[in-house]
């Protein structure tokens, strides 16, 4: 048995004891009267009953009013309703909180700047398996009927769980004896798409009842959803620019005196890029939740909470592409020709016709998933006596994403008479007319088909042992300790064709490999000797208006693929080649397991006392964490490669994989304190300072190696490995606000915030020996470099129904900017702030709430943000966006409600450029969506 096993058994034998410790002990004893005003404390505190806006507002603010730490609450508007259906674009409505998008959904979360696994998310208090490669949790695969409350944690306490330099993120599932006897509720709504026309149902269901006079409880929830996403999309790459070294790829060659060929005074920059592709994307999403709860509470003195969460999450991923190329590729046949060339006042071409049947790509890409994601706990509560309490859990969650090759990407090429580019209209993007426009009809030839898919599964058990200590009459007033093991195992499969290409150039591939096979069907167009595809492979356009609502004149629609007939076309020509180098199998190479086992206890201590009369709490603890990992996969056989006289490997004998196993561990003391002062009973000021930290990226402890013959460092062939051992980045952070408590549904907060990240882990090389050879061996290590981020954040939430006459005291509003900015401790890097991160974002929601009528006007804004600091001619960044969102509902009855939704209204354009915004490299239309439903509690 590993060491990690031994101590988790260990822990949940300890675990279990308690939980099968005898319970007459407790029965028998009487509550005292300071007990019971405990417990009727704590009644009042998590049995508010929220129904509606404001009513959700007051909750939300009641808990961060309460709390010793920086924390932000979302709190459901009534039982199965959250203010936005999903989870990421409730938590964008933050201070401080950014989302990025897939297909126009919130999906993954930036905390004060911070993502790509700087932040943790919990579902009450454990832990959640990810479906995700990295780090990240993917918010989209979760249902919000099935959630009560989001809290995030800005500025961490010792009983948290460590990893987040961000924040950690709780996501909260409803008790069952919060309902207070037979709760049925559930709604049932349509939701259009306006690109696509689709309507698709999503319904949710929450049962739930309480037995033996109250002491036992069962709360059972359910919800489905299924829309079809389409987003219309632009893309470019190699925008000409000398400073960048971008100059063959946007130089364009113009017959100007028409004699067929291209002088040296023909060749003239260009604002067009070296790249463009149109793609329309259709994503038929699917999503099933449910949650079951039992609660048990027989006495004053002991609970048991068991629960359960499943999830399932499919999406198709669909994708439509056409693309073509603007220069002269040196790898691919044919020069293309251009002609009435129209040049700008910088002396660049704004304008230009290809002619002489120019190539178009004709693409269809998938990128499908299958989620499903579990989790079954257990959680116990003993008030021992006046002075201790017990709490033990226990919980195991998987989640899987099965892919084992299902990601498609094919291309067929396709000829057109002409090809007009016009970018001197004053539009964002350029006119393109393709002459004529692509049908299902025209000859296209096979060129590329890959299969790839990365399946991956991680499971995590997670167990706790707490104890509360409440002395008395002493100046502490709680000491709280803890155990806590984390065991999470994350395996990935990595699957691929391997040759694409096989039935590329007419047979070109299949010869050098010896095949014999069928040529009826190859066809020559100029320089191209291409497969001609039946007509019975292609389906005619699936979707209409392409990009509309952005200036221009786009694409007409093109057809698409039907992947199983391209795959019998590819067989009857050679079915072995078809088989063996199209169809997806396992790379070995790319397959492993990272193991960690996380060993973890604290003490936090909880002090309420006064300072000059103004009543104060403060909480400093101490969590210590020992991380072990093991990293298990396959590399190739690098001791057995012999170099020629080139120094290029002989043969291939070395790419056979076996399997390896490396193995690390690091320990690390993360100190933290809270403090929050009553300057009146309304107005409050938070101090709070911590050293966390944010464990490595997966990619940097799996157990592979790359190899790189070619690009000598040194003198010397590279060596790219990982490094299971390598330590978190670390981090010293501190918070201070300022919140006026103004009413119930009111607040008005400022706060300051610092981060000072000690290090980053980077990849870096140095020469040293390896395998039995002399490499430059690059591996990822902590860099000498770090990096701050500093910001402020403001909000302000105002019901004005003491301020304004009927009708309009239904009124309110919430407002909240943050301000970030961050810079590298590297010189290289000192004009680049962090990638992902919006220097400025704001929210601002107007709702009206009143007798039977409620209605929310959302807006949400982030600033322009860095895309990649290195991509193709300079830094590329995404464009600002805004994005207005609305719901309105009345109540007929005490038991039915309409309702109404929207999101995106003014369908707003997602984009982003290289280097300066007139070289836009990517644009993307949503489209709006809206439901019409009925809501129903009994």
């Amino acid at each position: 048995m590993s060491q990690g096993k031994f101590r988790y058994h260990q822990l949940a034998q300890l675990v279990m004891l308690a939980v099968l410790a005898p319970q007459q002990a407790f029965a028998a004893d009487a509550d005292s009267d300071k007990q019971k005003q405990k417990k009727a404390d704590t009644e009042q505190v998590e049995k508010i009953q929220v129904t509606g806006i404001r009513s959700s507002i007051k909750e939300a603010l009641f808990l961060k009013q309460n709390a010793v730490s920086v924390i932000d609450v979302v709190v459901a508007e009534d039982i199965g309703k959250f203010p936005d259906e999903n989870l990421a674009e409730a938590l964008q409505r933050m201070p401080g909180i950014t989302i990025s998008r897939n297909g126009g959904e919130g999906q993954k979360i930036m905390v004060r700047g911070m993502g790509e696994g700087y932040n943790v998310t919990t579902i009450n208090g454990r832990k959640l398996a990810s479906e995700s490669s990295g780090r990240d949790f993917n918010y989209d695969t979760i249902a919000s009927e099935l959630v009560s409350t989001l809290a995030v944690y800005k500025s961490p306490e010792a009983r948290l769980i460590e990893g987040g330099i961000g924040a950690v993120v709780d996501v909260q599932t409803r008790k069952p004896l919060d309902l207070g006897g037979f709760t049925l509720t559930g709604s049932a709504k349509g939701i259009y798409e306006s690109r696509t026309s689709d309507v698709h149902p999503h319904a949710s269901l929450l049962v739930g009842d309480i037995y033996q006079d109250g002491s036992l409880g069962v709360l059972f929830s359910a919800a489905y959803s299924r829309k079809t996403l389409r987003n219309d999309t632009y893309e470019a790459a190699g925008f000409y620019d000398p400073s960048e070294n971008v100059t063959d790829e946007a130089t364009i060659g113009v017959d100007q005196n028409k004699d067929g060929t291209i002088g040296s005074n023909e060749l003239f920059p260009s604002k067009i890029p070296g790249y463009m592709y149109f793609a329309n994307e259709q994503d038929v999403r699917e999503r099933i939740g449910t949650t079951l709860a039992l609660q048990y509470q027989p006495n004053d003195r002991f609970e048991l909470m068991v629960d359960g969460l499943y999830s399932r999450y499919t999406t198709d991923g669909a994708k439509y592409q056409i693309g073509f190329v603007n220069y002269d590729e040196s790898w691919t046949p044919g020069t293309p020709v251009f002609t009435d060339a129209v040049f700008g006042d910088d002396g660049r071409i704004v304008a230009v016709k290809q002619s002489n049947k120019p190539m178009v790509e004709l693409l269809n890409l998938s990128e499908p998933r299958q989620t499903d994601t579990w989790m079954l706990g257990a959680n116990t509560k003993w008030q021992l006596n006046e002075q201790w309490q017990l709490v033990t859990d226990l919980s195991h969650s998987e989640a899987q994403d099965k892919n084992d090759g299902d990601n498609k990407f094919i291309v067929a090429r396709g000829f057109v008479d002409s090809i007009g580019i016009n970018y001197n209209t004053g539009n964002m993007i350029p006119d393109v007319i393709l002459a004529p426009e692509l049908t299902a009809n025209q000859p296209f030839g096979a060129h590329y088909s890959r299969n790839t898919g990365t399946g991956v599964k991680d499971s995590i058990d997670d167990a706790k042992l707490f104890a509360e200590f409440s002395p008395a009459d002493s100046w502490i007033s709680k000491v709280e300790l803890g155990l806590n093991y984390v065991r999470q195992a994350k395996t990935q499969n990595q699957y691929a064709s391997k040759n694409p290409s096989m039935f590329s150039r007419g047979g070109y591939y299949l010869t050098q490999n010896k095949f014999a096979f069928d040529n009826s069907t190859v066809f020559k167009q100029g320089e191209f000797e291409l497969f001609r595809i039946p007509q019975s492979v292609f389906r005619p356009a699936n979707f209409d208006k392409f990009l509309d609502g952005e200036p221009g004149v786009h694409p007409s629609p093109w057809p698409s693929f039907d992947y199983d007939e391209l795959l019998t076309y590819y067989r009857s020509i050679n079915a072995q080649a078809a088989d063996q180098f199209i169809a997806p199998s396992l790379n070995q190479s790319g397959a492993f397991t990272i193991t960690e086992a996380v060993s973890t206890a604290y003490v936090q201590l909880k002090i309420d006392q006064e300072v000059a009369g103004m009543p104060y709490m403060l909480n400093i603890g101490l969590r210590g964490s020992k991380t072990a990992v093991s990293s298990d996969g396959f590399v190739q056989n690098l001791t057995a490669i012999k170099l020629d006289d080139k120094g290029q490997p002989i043969g291939n004998e070395w790419r056979q994989t076996s399997a390896v196993s490396h193995a690390g561990d690091y320990s690390k003391i993360l100190p933290s304190l809270n403090f929050r002062l009553n300057l009146q009973d309304d107005l409050l000021l938070r101090l709070s300072a911590a050293k966390v930290m944010s464990r490595p990226n997966l990619d940097y402890l799996k157990p592979w190696v790359a190899l790189d013959f070619t690009n000598r460092k040194n003198g010397l062939p590279q060596l790219t490995t990982g490094q299971p051992d390598v330590p978190p980045e670390l981090a010293n952070q501190a918070d201070l606000t300022l919140e006026w408590y103004i009413a119930d549904s009111s607040q008005l907060a400022g706060g300051l915030f610092l981060k000072d990240i000690q290090s980053f882990i980077e990849t870096s090389g140095v020469a040293g020996n390896d395998y039995g050879s002399a490499y430059y061996i690059n591996k990822p290590k902590n860099s000498p470099y770090g990096a701050k981020v500093q910001g402020a954040e403001i909000a302000w939430s105002q019901s004005l129904e003491q301020l304004l006459p009927a009708p309009f005291d239904g009124l309110g509003f919430q407002l909240n900017y943050t301000w970030v900015d961050s810079r590298y401790d590297d010189p290289a890097r000192q004009e680049l702030p962090f990638q992902d991160m919006s220097k400025n974002s704001y929210n601002a929601v107007i709702y009206y709430e009143k007798d039977a009528l409620q209605a929310r006007l959302a807006y949400n804004w982030r600033s322009k943000f860095l895309r990649l600091a290195e991509d193709w001619g300079g830094p590329s960044w995404v464009a600002d966006y805004g994005q207005l969102d609305a719901s309105l509902s009345y109540e007929l009855n005490s038991h039915l409600t309409l309702f109404t939704e929207a999101s995106n209204l003014s369908n707003e354009r997602y984009w982003g450029y290289v280097k300066q915004p007139d070289q836009v490299n990517w644009l993307e239309r949503f489209g709006t969506q809206v439901a019409v439903g009925v809501r129903g509690t009994f």
